[in-house]
């Protein structure tokens, strides 16, 4: 599926306020030579929780991400496709849940965000 940048963004902030994050924040936003093309970085807060979702979108397809979930000052969860764990079976695509590097057959940032949510749960 081909997307725009800005489309993209704005189906990931929905996905994020569906979850109740609020002062969603486009920290970064760089457009690239077509609407097709570019990057972004969202910033969002829940209580202590913060999630950072980057992408780099090339010819409307998500080409580098990472979809980071924090809780107060510990990264609990983090899909990112770094080429840095190369005996992970679906390498370069790859989560890290707290300390462990685990495989990541569904990179998708809705597989992310179904993930984080009962996580997020309001108290």
């Amino acid at each position: 599926m081909r997307v725009k940048l800005a489309d993209r963004v704005a189906y990931v902030t929905n996905k994020l306020r569906t979850l109740g994050f609020q002062n969603i924040t486009l920290a970064v936003y760089r457009p690239g030579p077509t609407s097709m093309d570019g990057y972004y970085r969202l910033k969002a807060i829940k209580y202590d929780f913060k999630v950072f979702i980057s992408e780099l979108i090339l010819g409307g397809s998500v080409a580098k991400y990472s979809y980071t979930l924090i809780y107060s000052e510990e990264v609990v969860l983090r899909y990112d496709n770094a080429p840095h764990h190369p005996y992970i079976k679906t390498f370069p695509h790859h989560k890290h849940e707290h300390d462990r590097v685990v495989p990541l057959p569904d990179h998708s940032v809705d597989a992310f965000i179904k993930e984080v949510k009962p996580l997020v749960k309001d108290p």
